[in-house]
């Protein structure tokens, strides 16, 4: 046999091989089509994540499907107390400060986060038109159970494109993991969310165990004192005098819960009846007068110089507004109510652990004299 027979006989074998290989191939799709797809997962909450996608679709904490940026550059709130969570959480992240900077004078808040643009809060109308212009990517919105829906719709509607997220729980000082975890998650930074929520928990179940063995008769009398003149006040159950319920203090106020931020009148004939072991105030004016006022000096409290001013750099550590920055008012409270079950040694590593992990800063010794000291 020549040898142009035999490359013919070749040719002819491979190609039915090849037509062979062909037709034993799935019909239904390419091989390498199933890598090429994007994929779908869901997220620690449940949502769903495209890849290739700029977006993704979440369930906020009033239970609406919102879409919302992949990547999360600018977000903005509100109110003042999710606020403090996104600048805990991401503060390259936040938009601008609500209500007013932290204080110009405090070196505790860096400056490159402190000087943010500034949106009013409070009795003026929300100025709608400034959150269209700050173009950011996502708006917090508080919502606790009870809260209006349709007001939150209306809110969506006046913002256009930009979605508005609702979170829950940012004004309880004993449920703000899930918040922190839900906002870690939105803004992109787990991991940053678990380290925070680490040390909430951490101290929270501690300060909680300690304070429960604490005997019913042994525990501290406590009046909040609010206004210039100090006589207006939150009961128990209030969300403002709720560190007093979590580190097992008696609120003696003897009055009916205001709701929204409103403080309740009170008479001095019934702080004289109360008679408070502490007081705790965030009136400047009223921690400065009431050593002057015989009045206020019948009381057990101004007695025995135990009037405590609440520090409030950069934000307040006891209430106003009473969200996430109220974290650091529990080992102060606590040390403040039962010093021998928590000494200053562990009130100041306490202290340090939050500003470092909370505000990105690192406190030194002087620097809580100052807080604490600062009227």
């Amino acid at each position: 046999m020549n040898t142009g027979k035999i490359k013919k006989i070749v040719f002819v074998v491979i190609s039915l091989v090849a037509v062979a290989a062909w037709n034993n191939m799935p019909c239904c799709e390419p091989v390498d089509s199933k890598a090429d797809r994007p994929a779908i997962q869901n997220d620690i909450n449940g949502d769903k994540l495209s890849s290739g996608s700029s977006s993704r679709t979440i369930t906020d904490m009033a239970g609406r499907t919102v879409v919302i940026p992949r990547n999360i550059k600018k977000a903005l709130s509100f109110s003042p107390p999710p606020t403090t969570f996104v600048y805990m959480l991401a503060p390259e992240k936040l938009g601008a400060w609500l209500g007013g900077q932290p204080n110009q004078s405090s070196r505790f808040i860096p400056d490159a986060y402190r000087d943010k643009p500034v949106f009013k809060w409070g009795q003026q109308p929300t100025q709608y038109e400034g959150y269209i212009a700050a173009r950011p990517d996502i708006v917090f919105l508080g919502f606790e159970s009870g809260d209006d829906i349709s007001k939150v719709e209306q809110t969506q509607e006046k913002l256009g494109t930009i979605p508005v997220v609702c979170v829950d729980n940012t004004r309880n000082a004993t449920g703000y993991a899930e918040t922190i975890r839900f906002m870690g998650n939105v803004l992109g930074v787990p991991e940053r969310a678990e380290k925070l929520v680490n040390y909430y928990q951490g101290l929270l179940n501690e300060v909680r165990t300690k304070v429960a063995t604490v005997p019913e008769k042994k525990r501290i009398r406590v009046y909040y004192a609010e206004g210039n003149n100090g006589l207006s006040t939150d009961p128990a159950g209030s969300v403002h005098s709720q560190l007093i319920d979590v580190c097992d203090g008696v609120n003696v106020a003897d009055c009916r819960i205001k709701s929204g931020s409103s403080m309740t009148a009170v008479t001095m004939e019934s702080v004289l009846m109360w008679k408070p072991d502490i007081i705790i105030t965030t009136s400047n004016d009223f921690a400065v007068q009431i050593y002057k006022d015989a009045t206020w000096e019948m009381l057990p409290a101004v007695q025995k110089h135990n009037v405590h001013f609440t520090p409030s750099q950069p934000f307040n550590w006891f209430d106003r507004p009473p969200g996430v920055n109220r974290i650091v008012g529990i080992p102060w409270i606590a040390h403040i109510f039962y010093p021998d079950m928590f000494p200053e040694n562990w009130f100041m590593v306490k202290v340090k652990e939050f500003y470092s992990i909370f505000y990105h800063y690192e406190l030194k010794d002087e620097d809580i004299a100052k807080l604490l000291n600062d009227k």
